[in-house]
């Protein structure tokens, strides 16, 4: 028997945070994946360590040194593309699911979740939306000697939706960090 069932990709924010009730609600092992990948708003992995710390939530935390420009990282610079958002780490998703993928398998996990909601596809962050999952749990299928399934729990919420719901769990909200702050 697996000592985890799940993989939860963990930022500290209000979608990650949902992520967990959630999988408390149905009773799921899960290990916590903070990953730092230079971005500029460092204070959610603070605000995810500390939740971690203070729950005493199984969690590990990855260090990433990307060469990767974008809002979010490196120079600040925001995309200027009308086709994703101006806040777009090009491939951030893709590399995230990656070590999800290789910690899971290491932990004998079969599932990862990713909280992907309804607002990442109204403002376009192409690698939250349901066909790139789809795609991705294919890759899954034979990237290990078992499948590993991805799944987005919140896709179809929205975000006044998810922190409704964390404020009518019982959350504090100011120990959740969410969104990009001042960038």
């Amino acid at each position: 028997m697996s000592q985890f069932d799940l993989v939860i990709l963990y930022s500290g924010g209000a979608d990650s945070r949902l992520m967990v009730e959630l999988a408390k609600t149905a009773k799921k092992k899960f290990l916590l994946l903070m990953i730092d990948y230079g971005q500029l708003h460092k204070v959610e992995l603070e605000y995810a360590a500390k939740d971690c710390e203070k729950n005493r939530w199984s969690y590990r935390l990855v260090k990433l040194s990307l060469p990767i420009n974008s809002g979010l990282t490196g120079d600040g610079i925001k995309n200027t593309s009308s086709e994703v958002h101006e806040m777009h780490v090009p491939g951030r998703n893709s590399i995230f699911l990656s070590l999800a993928f290789s910690i899971a398998e290491s932990v004998d996990a079969d599932t990862i979740w990713i909280g992907c909601d309804w607002s990442d596809r109204i403002h376009l962050f192409p690698d939250c939306y349901q066909e790139y999952l789809i795609r991705m749990n294919e890759a899954f299928k034979f990237a290990g000697p078992k499948p590993i399934k991805v799944e987005a729990p919140i896709i179809g919420f929205t975000k006044e939706l998810v922190i409704s719901m964390l404020e009518n769990s019982g959350i504090d909200m100011t120990n959740v960090y969410s969104g990009y702050g001042d960038l």
